[in-house]
């Protein structure tokens, strides 16, 4: 009996992404010295909104653990001494990210120049 002859066909998928890259290289080339500085500035406001919005979903994480572990120590409960520090965590996330100052216990947690003073993001 003949054997019968397996043949594997492998796709050259190398030059499609060369092709991407060149195409992107040229579209940056054309499109920066016309369009790179408004586009700077539309980058950046994506990004202030994206850091906002990390910020204040930590801010009401931090809030939200904070309360629970006020709760449980009134009710003289187990403290939750984890859910307190990773509140803390959580404020100080948010603080950076939104340059909101929070004071916790009169220690000053955040951005004390000012919103956005000092972040790379934006």
């Amino acid at each position: 009996m003949m054997e019968k002859k397996r043949y594997i066909i492998k796709e050259n998928k190398s030059k499609g992404i060369i092709a991407v890259f060149f195409g992107i290289l040229i579209f940056i080339i054309f499109f920066f010295p016309f369009y790179g500085l408004s586009l700077r500035y539309y980058i950046g406001y994506g990004l202030k909104k994206l850091f906002n919005g990390i910020g204040m979903l930590s801010l009401m994480g931090g809030t939200f653990l904070l309360i629970l572990s006020a709760i449980s120590l009134l009710l003289e409960k187990k403290i939750r001494l984890g859910w307190f520090v990773v509140a803390i965590a959580l404020f100080w996330v948010g603080s950076w990210c939104t340059g909101i100052i929070v004071e916790i216990l009169g220690i000053p947690i955040g951005n004390t120049q000012g919103s956005g003073a000092g972040s790379g993001f934006h």
